[in-house]
């Protein structure tokens, strides 16, 4: 007498599988079983199948299954200025004549949200640290098209308009209502869909936002838990602003404010002097490394030095690029310039982009490694690419020669949210085109006419 297979909701059949759990085991034939949004059993092809009745199943052949990709900074209605910034070489916010957070409405945010999350996913982003302006618009995005995502509001009580022409405006007014912004997408949001979305509270920068403000902040995440997350030393403008109102740096006033700390997800960290470095490693905090936008400003950040002191580092694309497979390969290369030698490697960036955003943000125990119990959170890339071959150990291919176009299939929370590189939950092809409406728009008003 035969044991009788058990139902599941979908299997992952005859694929080769880098699990990348804690002893790096890679099956070149190999199975993943997922029942009620976990994974309920991994191992070799002909074993799982014979243990499990799919209610689907999933085709491995010529394909490489890995973790979802983890992005732990990111900005998706900041793709309006792709294209266009990178020659100015500033963060949007700080930068005149280009469009502005604070023209935004609701629906904008949410089409170029939209359009920002449909390019992660297709890059095998299965979770994405999302925080700008009208941060429900970000949320409702990220619902709609089945991303894990950790959504907050841009806390600020800097005017955007002064800032743009290099003033700085502290007004309670503005703060407050970032405040108010980020508190109502909490309510609303946090926890939606099993926990797929959650909200977390992130303070702009340490310029952006008064003493009073980051005090306020460092009160409401005690409260609410989870993580904070900001840009920090990011510009030398935002540095000496720091310095002129506080005489401290800017790691050296957050950690004053009781913000620099392991639940910290700061970004950038370029403008450090030795002591920040060492003080940030004590912390315990991550840095959200964001190799692409600031290469394209002409920085590289002492990542390699903030790891060596203790800090911890996870990739993001921030504004530039959706393409996390890209921003491993420019991580890596960016700090071999910097220290001139070879410091790291492929499995190591690799871990950046998976297991290290996971920890970072909780989530270590449900994603960041394909593994028995883990939420299914699985990308397949496409092995009939020229750019996945030759292959032999995967990784060094993965980072040094794929890029997120390889990426066939995406898997979240156990639901297919990408097939064939398109998306399974919205029309891909309307949410370019409405973006499109909206830059079109907002740009003539910077003054400049899209040629489109």
């Amino acid at each position: 007498m035969t044991d009788t297979p058990d139902p599941c909701d979908l299997l992952v059949d005859d694929t080769l599988i880098l699990t990348l759990d804690g002893e790096d085991r890679i099956l070149s034939s190999g199975a993943i079983a997922i029942r009620d949004r976990r994974i309920v059993d991994i191992g070799p092809a002909r074993d799982v199948a014979a243990r499990w009745t799919p209610a689907a199943r999933i085709d491995g052949r010529n394909r490489l299954a890995l973790p979802g990709l983890v992005n732990v900074h990111n900005h998706t209605p900041l793709m309006i200025t792709r294209g266009m910034i990178e020659d100015v070489g500033l963060a949007p916010m700080y930068t005149p004549g280009i469009p502005q957070g604070h023209w935004l409405s609701e629906d904008d945010a949410h089409a170029l949200s939209c359009l920002g999350l449909y390019e992660v996913l297709r890059s095998g982003c299965t979770t994405v640290v999302d925080f700008y302006r009208y941060p429900q618009s970000l949320a409702r995005a990220a619902a709609e098209l089945g991303v894990r995502a950790v959504i907050a509001g841009r806390v600020h009580d800097a005017d955007p308009a002064a800032l743009a022409t290099g003033r700085y405006e502290h007004l309670t007014r503005i703060g407050e209502a970032s405040l108010a912004e980020n508190a109502a997408l909490i309510e609303r949001w946090n926890g939606h869909d099993g926990g797929r979305i959650r909200c977390d509270w992130a303070p702009h920068a340490p310029d952006t936002c008064s003493d009073d403000l980051l005090r306020e902040v460092a009160k409401l995440v005690e409260a609410h838990g989870g993580n904070i997350h900001t840009h920090l030393s990011q510009l030398p403008n935002e540095v000496e602003a720091v310095k002129a109102r506080s005489g401290l740096t800017p790691p050296q006033l957050m950690d004053r404010l009781g913000l620099l700390d392991r639940r910290l997800i700061a970004a950038h960290c370029i403008h450090l002097e030795h002591d920040d470095i060492a003080l940030c490693g004590r912390s315990g905090m991550t840095v959200a490394h964001a190799p692409i936008g600031n290469a394209k400003g002409g920085r590289i950040a002492p990542i390699v030095e903030l790891a060596e002191a203790g800090a911890r580092i996870a990739l993001c694309t921030d504004t530039f690029s959706g393409d996390l497979v890209e921003a491993m390969r420019w991580a890596l290369s960016m700090q071999r310039i910097h220290r001139q030698g070879h410091v790291l490697d492929a499995r190591t960036v690799l871990g950046w982009a998976t297991a290290a955003g996971a920890a970072a943000l909780g989530l270590g125990d449900a994603v960041g490694s394909l593994e028995i119990g883990k939420r299914a959170d699985i990308v397949l890339l496409d092995r009939t690419s020229p750019s996945l071959a030759p292959l032999v150990d995967g990784y060094g291919l993965l980072v040094h020669g794929a890029s997120g176009h390889d990426v066939d299939t995406v898997i979240v929370d156990g639901r297919v949210v990408l097939a064939g590189g398109r998306l399974a939950l919205a029309d891909g092809d309307a949410i370019v085109a409405r973006a499109q409406a909206v830059a079109n728009r907002l740009w003539q008003r910077a003054g400049r006419h899209p040629i489109g």
